[in-house]
């Protein structure tokens, strides 16, 4: 399993407005996506699991995500992480891993 972790840093409150219209948008793409095995949101963070990494790849470079990433300078900074593992992993592991990427 592919597992992406990610963390947004917004920059005003515009970047929140912003922010928080994309992950509207965000969910509803992700409520057809094929090889979604999980995800997670919170606060600023998410977590996702996919079956391989074309799937993920296949969410990520679409749709309504691949419209926030083009305008992630208007809502603030992000970083992100991948991996793979054998099981879902937890907020702890995830945010450890985002804690060696900088904004």
């Amino acid at each position: 399993m592919i597992v992406t972790a990610t963390q947004m840093k917004v920059k005003s409150i515009f970047g929140l407005f912003r922010f928080f219209r994309h992950v509207k948008n965000i969910k509803s793409q992700m409520a057809n996506v094929e090889g979604l095995v999980f995800q997670e949101l919170k606060g600023f963070s998410t977590l996702t699991g996919w079956e391989n990494k074309e799937a993920m790849k296949a969410f990520r470079n679409n749709g309504h995500h691949l419209d926030a990433m083009k305008n992630i300078k208007n809502m603030g900074k992000a970083k992100s992480v991948t991996w793979e593992a054998l099981a879902k992993p937890d907020w702890s592991e995830a945010k450890e891993k985002l804690r060696g990427i900088q904004f």
